[in-house]
């Protein structure tokens, strides 16, 4: 379920499609459907109907505009509370913690159906007192946290009295789509290094750290090509930067591309980077650790939780173009520790974020509270 309908420009693959057809909407809404449900709850669920309209308040951020936005979002409870008794909902389960969330915890104080979040981050850790992470945790039965940063992250901003409700429950792949690692191919001094980048073309992402530590790359007289994959709305300004420098040879903007294209691509490629100024836990490092590709990640959010520094990656400091720099040149020169981590980092994500497994550790802490 889902609030509201994507734009058609989202649906770029069968596979969205798919998920888009099989959604259901709360958005849009007859006017009198919610205004009769509105007059309803005054009547007949008094108490309840007046408690999450109290909380809506609460968890309102500053200002008029925020004020306006929780009786959006307490209107939109309203119809999911009304999905929710239709359907003989026993527990909700939401796997976000923003706005979407908001509304899941309101509909659980009208109805009085138990609800759990998934907590990712890290957007929602740049304003965690706006989202009331405190109140979300209150209110619900457990919050997973994808790790353990974003397990503390939590606790910051919510009371000691409520932290045994915080689980850890990973991200994780469905190794079904992942073989096994095979020997990697000769490749011959002069031979391009295949670099990849698997994500928005965000600010917070860092790509532009990561162009600028290749331009001092290519002035060593490094071969290379970079893939960036995904699309995002610093694309024009980093296309900008590769043509004042001359790289469009070597950067390659491959903009969107569906599971089976960054499959494909990840297994022809020989280093994954992702430079991001912020991260939870990067469901991409696990694609591409599972893929064999050598992984430098930045250390920050939960990337340590997932990458041990040169056993299943290279970790640098973010916002760091020498250390990036080096830590590419590292993997180049040595074919011997490129192989080192690429075993063990298949071994370690298939042991530690397993979808499956992950998947039952969720089912068990919802069946728990049911």
């Amino acid at each position: 379920m889902s609030t509201n309908k994507p734009g058609i420009e989202h649906l770029v693959s069968p596979e969205l499609e798919d998920i888009f057809n099989k959604t259901v909407y709360l958005l849009p809404f007859s006017p009198l459907l919610l205004a009769w449900l509105n007059v309803k709850g005054m009547l007949f669920n008094t108490r309840r109907y007046l408690n999450a309209l109290k909380v809506a308040f609460k968890s309102a951020k500053p200002g008029v505009k925020g004020f306006i936005y929780q009786i959006f979002y307490f209107q939109e409870s309203l119809l999911l509370a009304r999905h929710l008794r239709q359907h003989a909902v026993q527990h909700i389960h939401n796997h976000f913690g923003d706005s979407s969330g908001t509304i899941t915890m309101l509909a659980s104080l009208q109805t009085g159906i138990d609800y759990s979040i998934t907590i990712h981050g890290p957007h929602i850790f740049f304003e965690p007192l706006v989202w009331a992470l405190g109140l979300k945790l209150k209110y619900a039965k457990f919050i997973a946290c994808i790790s353990h940063y974003c397990r503390s992250q939590v606790m910051l901003f919510s009371e000691s009295q409520d932290w045994h409700k915080l689980k850890v429950v990973h991200c994780g792949i469905d190794f079904n789509h992942y073989q096994a690692i095979q020997a990697p191919s000769d490749k011959t001094s002069d031979t391009p290094v295949k670099l990849i980048y698997v994500g928005r073309l965000a600010h917070e992402k860092g790509v532009s750290v990561l162009i600028r530590s290749l331009i001092k790359l290519k002035q060593e007289g490094v071969a290379y090509e970079l893939t960036l994959v995904g699309d995002g709305p610093e694309r024009r300004e980093l296309e900008k930067l590769v043509a004042s420098q001359g790289l469009q040879a070597n950067i390659i903007f491959h903009g969107y591309a569906d599971q089976n294209t960054v499959r494909q691509k990840l297994l022809a490629s020989d280093i994954f980077v992702l430079p991001s100024f912020a991260e939870g836990v990067p469901v991409s490092f696990m694609e591409a650790m599972a893929s064999g590709v050598p992984v430098v990640g930045t250390n920050v959010g939960g990337v340590s939780e997932l990458i041990e520094h040169g056993v299943t990656g290279l970790v640098v400091p973010p916002a760091d173009e020498a250390s990036l720099k080096l830590a590419i040149n590292r993997y180049i020169n040595d074919p011997d520790l490129r192989q080192q981590v690429r075993l063990a980092a298949r071994m370690s994500v298939e042991k530690h974020f397993n979808l499956d497994t992950e998947l039952l550790k969720l089912s068990k802490h919802i069946s728990e509270v049911i």
